[in-house]
């Protein structure tokens, strides 16, 4: 099922300018090295290049919102080491506001080396959190929701995460969660959440089914009224609003050079056409138009979207 674009005069729809969403989830700085399969033990491999970059769900999703046209504020923990310190200056130069950023003095920031092979279209992520402590519940300012449209949570913060859906909730506002694994927390997040979409996994693991779309069914019997599962490049398995029907949402095809970060350029595409009262599906389709554009260059961020280029590929682009 696919839906005409909406036009920026849609009844209900926001203009692009009022957009504002509070992000809070995981920060990173990713080490992005493209090589043609896993090497062999004890040997040496010379690559093309080796890629720094910013990186994590909630982080890169923040970077995505903004370069979407999107206000946005970004709450998570940072070490006060160098690659905290270079985190900052990249969000901030984003367009990203970091005053709900919380330091954790002498403490490491979490990193991740992801390995790409370009041929194969795959990766393989190894991170760490470094010793960054949780972002506690009793750091969080409810002041930070105030304009909001939006909320948006990664699952990496539970106790932040929870306090601020709750307040989110009570004012009204949808509370998106991009649940990629299942980890303490997941289950209360889900039914604290208006809008939840599954990663391939998720939805199946926390709810033990291996049916997705009867998996997507025991999701929506938690509490949230808009589910759905990214599938890469199979597209997006959705229920309806009514929560009977399955909907299924091409992926774009575009020439695919990084997967990484897709999920999250995903989730923010969602939450954008969310925020500005956009239908279901558009927001499904913004969505995987800004996935697929991000695959175009290496890292979570470098292939990001413009707005205007995510909606030509949902009016112009080929699916798969």
């Amino acid at each position: 099922m696919s839906a005409a674009a909406s036009t920026d005069c849609d009844p209900g729809r926001r203009p692009i300018a009022t957009v504002n969403i509070l992000v809070v989830g995981y920060s990173a700085h990713d080490v992005i090295v493209p090589v043609a399969g896993l090497p062999e033990p004890d040997t040496k491999t010379e690559v093309a290049d080796i890629i720094h970059g910013g990186g994590g769900p909630g982080a890169t999703a923040a970077v995505c919102l903004a370069r979407l046209g999107a206000r946005v504020r970004l709450a998570t923990m940072l070490g006060d080491d160098d690659g905290g310190r270079q985190q900052r200056r990249e969000l901030e130069a984003a367009g990203v506001e970091c005053d709900a950023v919380r330091v954790a003095a002498g403490e490491r920031s979490a990193r991740a080396v992801i390995l790409v092979d370009p041929v194969r279209e795959t990766r393989t992520v190894l991170w760490s959190r470094g010793s960054l402590p949780p972002l506690p519940a009793d750091a969080v300012d409810l002041a930070w929701l105030d304009g909001a449209d939006l909320l948006y949570h990664d699952g990496h913060e539970p106790a932040a995460g929870l306090v601020l859906a709750a307040a989110a909730r009570a004012r009204g506002l949808p509370v998106v969660y991009d649940a990629g694994t299942v980890r303490e927390g997941s289950a209360e997040l889900v039914a604290a959440s208006s809008d939840v979409i599954s990663s391939r996994g998720f939805a199946g693991q926390l709810t033990a089914c291996d049916d997705p779309v009867e998996a997507l069914r025991r999701l929506r019997r938690r509490g949230p009224g808009r589910v759905a599962m990214t599938l890469g490049e199979q597209g997006v398995l959705a229920l309806d609003e009514s929560g009977r029907e399955a909907l299924h949402i091409a992926a774009f095809d575009v020439r695919v050079r990084d997967t990484t970060g897709a999920g999250d350029a995903f989730h923010a595409g969602y939450a954008f056409g969310r925020a500005r009262g956009d239908a279901w599906v558009d927001c499904l389709e913004l969505g995987a138009a800004v996935a697929a554009l991000k695959c175009r260059d290496w890292g979570g961020r470098r292939g990001l979207p413009t707005l205007a280029e995510a909606e030509a590929l949902r009016r112009e682009g080929r699916r798969r």
